[in-house]
């Protein structure tokens, strides 16, 4: 199982913030979001866009790296890994 942790508005449309999400060993980034959002429909829209790619502006990590730097979507997963997703942050 990895664990998920949701951020912010994320945090706040699944109704929680911490996620074990089970999948099998060398399953990719890219099913357990698919998964993460079955479980929590109200994520939907949120994470990934309707041709199923990560929003622009959210961050996807993977033990602390961004999936952008490792390989996107096919970035392999193991069970004792820990998943960070951080919504679009605005400040002003």
């Amino acid at each position: 199982m990895a664990a998920v942790r949701l951020y912010a508005a994320l945090r706040e449309a699944a109704g929680q913030r911490d996620f074990d999400v089970d999948l099998p060993a060398g399953a990719l980034i890219g099913e357990l979001l698919k998964r993460l959002i079955a479980l929590r429909p109200k994520l939907d829209g949120k994470i990934l866009d309707d041709k199923g790619s990560v929003l622009q502006y959210v961050a996807v990590f993977v033990n602390g790296r961004d999936i952008r730097h490792l390989n996107g979507l096919e970035t392999p997963i193991q069970p004792e890994d820990e998943i960070a997703i951080f919504p679009p942050v605005a400040g002003g």
